[in-house]
């Protein structure tokens, strides 16, 4: 019937302390109810129809911005609700109610575009880069480059909404080698995304929204990797080795 997602101020629970963001997802009136619970009073409900259906997946993602919270529900932009109370009240999470909850994650900031940083520990074969962010509506391209100690790209991965591809390439003594272009852009513009790119022994392989697009095969030594390029028409939120 119904299910909350609730940031909580001193506790995770309901007993009088505020509770800065309130959303309510319910079935059984076919809306998401956003509100704020403060000195011990509900605030003003702000409704929306609910964007999915019993017995789906679904994955809600809350970005706080200094003005309002963004609301994400399947990648896609759903709804922002204005701050009522300061974000530094916010010291819990709670999730309640009739679902079954198989992952949460805290974390995300504000990441410049271009982006561009040393790897403290490396990229060996082992680990996997993971990149959470959204496509701009009117986005042409954006690309992301595994960098070699000596400046070569060990990968070059490279969308092109103008070309409808994703292309792959390496770039060795400022020559670049044969494009990969097989495969249909899993991008799209105004949409957020998840990509992975994990360092095997023979390949890099590269995933999508948790869908295996593509592999890469090594052109030069995999375990030689220090620094990480994205730049183009994004929007970053996320970026973790693991």
């Amino acid at each position: 019937q119904r299910f909350t997602i609730n940031l909580h101020s001193d506790s995770a629970d309901f007993s009088g302390n505020d509770v800065p963001l309130h959303l309510s997802f319910r079935f059984d009136e076919g809306k998401v109810v956003f509100n704020t619970f403060s000195k011990g009073e509900w605030g003003k409900e702000e409704r929306k129809s609910i964007p999915i259906k019993k017995g789906d997946s679904f994955d809600v993602r809350i970005r706080a911005h200094d003005d309002r919270f963004q609301v994400i529900i399947d990648q896609k932009e759903f709804k922002d609700f204005e701050h009522r109370l300061p974000l530094t009240s916010i010291t819990h999470l709670s999730i309640d109610g009739d679902i079954y909850l198989n992952h949460v994650h805290w974390g995300g900031k504000y990441y410049p575009v271009p982006y561009e940083s040393g790897i403290a520990n490396g990229f060996p074969v082992g680990k996997s880069l993971l990149i959470f962010g959204a496509v701009e509506k009117k986005a042409k391209r954006f690309n992301v480059n595994l960098l070699r100690r000596n400046g070569d790209i060990a990968l070059h991965f490279n969308p092109r909404f103008d070309e409808k591809v994703v292309v792959r390439n390496n770039l060795e003594a400022n020559e670049w080698g044969n494009e990969e272009r097989e495969g249909k852009i899993p991008f799209e513009k105004g949409v957020g995304f998840d990509l992975a790119i994990t360092n095997e022994a023979y390949a890099f392989q590269i995933f999508v929204n948790g869908e295996r697009f593509a592999s890469f095969a090594h052109r030069t030594n995999p375990d030689d990797i220090t620094g990480l390029q994205i730049q183009g028409d994004i929007e970053l939120t996320g970026i973790q080795i693991q």
